[in-house]
C-alpha cells in the first residue's frame, strides 16, 4: 500500500491550501447616494456579510470626523473586513472621502477585492436626505459633512462606477444585477473518473478547458484501495490539487458510480472529448502505476516522490 504523509508536512493541509479569501466590495459616494441601499438589497440577493454604519457601530464607534480621525476609523473596519473575508464575502458602505485613504484600504483587503463609486449628483443627494443633514451642514450646524464643509476626492482608484440616480435603468435591482460577476461562480466543467493517479493524458483534458476559460471540477470516484489500484481519493485529491494549485482546477472527492443517468439536461451538455491525439490517447494509469514515468509531469513527479511513491532517481 501506499504511504501518505511526507508533503503535507512540507506544505502544509491541503485544507489550507484550498481556502480562498472570499472577496471585499467596498462601495464609497455621497450621503444619500444610495450605497447602503444598494449593498443590503446586494447582501439579501447574493448571502454576503454587511458592514456600514449601523452594523459596525458597536465594534468601531467613531465620533471624530476630523480627517485623521476618519482615516483611523475607516483603516480600523478595513482589517475588520479582510478578517470576516476569510469565511464569506463581505460588502462594506462608507463614505470614504479621501482618495488616499481609499488606496490605503485596497492595500489592507484582499487582492480580490473591488472598490465601488456609487455616484449621483450632490441635488440628489440632498433631494433624497429625509434627516435634514444637509441643511444643517449649510446653516453650520453641522461640521466635517462630506460635499459640503468637507472635500470628497474625485475616485482615480475605483474599479466600478454605479449611476444611482434612479433614472430608468439605474434603479437600485439594476445596478445589484451589475455586481452579480463578483458573487456567483461561473459555471463548471465536471471531469469525473479514477484519477489513478493524475497523468498526462488527463492533463490533456483538463487544459483543454482550462484553454476554452472554463471552471474545471475534477470528480474522484472513491474507489477502494487495491493492489492494482493502490491510490486511495485522498491521495488523488490531494495530488491534484498540488498539481494545480493557484490554477481554476478543484477536486472533489464522489461517490463510486456504475452509470450517468439523466433525464432532460436542464443547462448543461454531456459531450466526449474530440480530436484526443493519439500519443495522449496512448497514455495508461496502469503504466504510471508501473512505474511508467514518461507518463506523469514533472509537477505530479515532483508529488510522488515527495509522498515516498517513487524514489528521487
Amino acid at each position: 500500500m501506499v504511504r501518505e504523509s511526507g508533503l503535507n508536512q512540507i506544505r502544509g493541509s491541503a485544507a489550507h491550501r484550498g481556502v480562498k479569501l472570499g472577496r471585499v466590495v467596498w462601495m464609497i459616494g455621497l450621503s444619500g447616494a444610495g450605497k447602503t441601499t444598494i449593498a443590503e438589497a446586494a447582501c439579501r440577493r447574493y448571502g454576503t456579510e454587511l458592514l456600514d454604519g449601523d452594523t459596525i457601530r458597536d465594534f468601531f464607534a467613531n465620533n471624530d470626523f476630523s480627517r485623521e480621525g476618519r482615516e483611523k476609523h475607516l483603516l480600523g473596519i478595513a482589517k475588520m473586513a479582510a478578517l470576516i473575508s476569510k469565511h464569506t464575502p463581505v460588502i462594506c458602505s462608507f463614505i470614504t472621502p479621501y482618495e488616499d485613504v481609499r488606496e490605503k484600504i485596497l492595500e489592507i483587503l484582499p487582492e480580490d477585492s473591488v472598490m465601488i463609486h456609487v455616484s449621483t449628483s450632490l441635488q440628489v443627494c440632498e433631494d433624497r436626505d429625509v434627516k435634514g443633514l444637509y441643511a444643517k451642514a449649510r446653516s453650520g450646524e453641522i461640521s466635517n459633512f462630506t460635499g459640503i464643509s468637507d472635500p470628497f476626492d474625485e475616485p482615480k482608484c475605483t474599479h466600478i462606477t454605479l449611476d444611482s440616480s434612479g433614472e430608468p435603468g439605474h434603479t437600485v435591482d439594476d445596478m445589484v444585477d451589475q455586481l452579480a460577476h463578483l458573487f456567483e461562480k461561473p459555471k463548471a466543467v465536471l471531469l469525473p473518473g479514477r484519477w489513478q493517479p493524475l497523468h498526462v493524458g488527463h492533463e490533456w483534458l483538463i487544459q483543454q478547458e482550462l484553454d476554452k476559460g472554463k471552471r474545471v471540477v475534477v470528480g474522484i470516484r472513491d474507489t477502494p484501495v487495491t493492489e492494482s489500484d493502490p491510490f486511495s481519493a485522498e491521495l488523488r485529491k490531494r495530488m491534484i490539487e498540488y498539481r494545480y494549485e493557484g490554477e481554476d482546477v478543484e477536486a472533489w472527492i464522489m461517490p463510486d458510480i456504475e452509470a450517468v443517468s439523466y433525464g432532460r439536461k436542464v443547462g448543461y451538455e454531456v459531450r466526449e472529448a474530440q480530436d484526443i491525439p493519439a500519443e495522449v490517447f496512448a497514455v495508461s494509469a496502469t503504466g504510471v502505476r508501473g512505474g511508467k514515468r514518461a507518463n506523469v509531469s514533472g509537477r505530479v513527479m515532483e508529488f510522488m516522490i515527495a509522498e515516498g511513491i517513487w524514489d528521487g532517481e
